[in-house]
């Protein structure tokens, strides 16, 4: 009886929290088909997706520069915005260089993407422990899937030092993994609880 009160209690929390873990669970599909088309990509066209990305963050540096640099000259004070000066600067050394050298970027996109599947990897890991704590047959497979992204993240982060020549495809596929892990995961245990 007591069992069928936690439940209770749990599916209560569950279904009161289910607006929120909608939004979520949207957001968190939305990233898993932007990272899916991110690893298509890199699989097909390596070199060009990251020249592109790294055009695209300095075009964007460059641009917040700009704007900082603008509400610099159009505020009275200007000794109390020398920060929008100095950040403007800053913008647009760090938007020229990454745009000069595209090389950068093909370095550190492995590190950044690897870290952050990681932490969404650990997210699901959590999700699927909760469901054990529930269901411990129906927590396996989202279990498995978890551990399956967990390993594409170190790889990520370690893949560059292991496989430096055709790392950038590697790392598409293992994004495709991630994605479809992490989507397969999310589904089952979005259903099961």
């Amino acid at each position: 009886m007591a069992e069928n009160k936690n439940t209770d209690i749990i599916e209560g929390q569950i279904i009161n929290q289910q607006p929120k873990n909608t939004k979520k669970l949207l957001a968190s599909a939305l990233v898993d088909i932007i990272m899916l088309a991110l690893g298509v990509c890199l699989l097909i066209w390596a070199d060009k997706v990251v020249k592109g990305i790294s055009f695209v963050i300095g075009g964007i540096f460059i641009l917040y520069a700009t704007y900082n640099f603008i509400a610099f000259y159009r505020s009275e004070k200007k000794a109390s915005e020398i920060a929008k000066l100095i950040t403007g600067i800053a913008m647009v050394i760090a938007g020229v260089f990454l745009i000069s050298q595209t090389d950068f970027i093909k370095e550190l996109i492995s590190f950044v993407v690897g870290i952050f599947i990681i932490i969404e990897s650990m997210f699901r890991l959590q999700d699927a422990l909760k469901l054990r704590s529930i269901n411990k047959g129906l927590a396996k497979l989202p279990l498995i899937l978890s551990c399956i992204s967990l390993v594409c993240g170190v790889l990520c982060v370690l893949g560059k030092i292991l496989i430096p020549d055709i790392f950038l495809q590697i790392l598409g596929v293992m994004l495709i993994a991630f994605s479809f892990a992490d989507i397969s995961g999310l589904l089952v245990t979005r259903k099961n609880i």
